[in-house]
């Protein structure tokens, strides 16, 4: 059986490496920039933006504000800031 590591032994030299089935992966810098691209099938996806049937339903969800004494409306920018995006999506179909 194995022995633990002692003060005088480096835990690295009682370290097993155990041979993995899956190859290395690429350094991180080489995988990042295609990230962003789209694929080919991009333009068959078939989108389909419709106005909430409750539009502030996701804010009701939320429930108060825990900062209503803050002086800042946070629920009300919330539902401007909500409005205008969804107007913006819809606009853009």
């Amino acid at each position: 059986m194995d022995q633990p590591p002692s003060e005088a032994q480096p835990i690295a030299q009682t370290l097993n490496i155990v041979p993995t089935i899956f190859p290395a992966s690429p350094p991180l810098e080489e995988t990042t920039h295609p990230f962003w691209l789209a694929g080919e099938g991009l333009a068959d996806i078939d989108i389909q933006v419709e106005p909430p049937a409750s539009p502030l339903a996701v804010l009701e969800k939320l429930g108060p504000s825990p900062f209503e004494r803050a002086g800042f409306p946070l629920i009300g920018f919330l539902a401007t800031t909500y409005d205008k995006v969804s107007r913006f999506a819809l606009d853009r179909k």
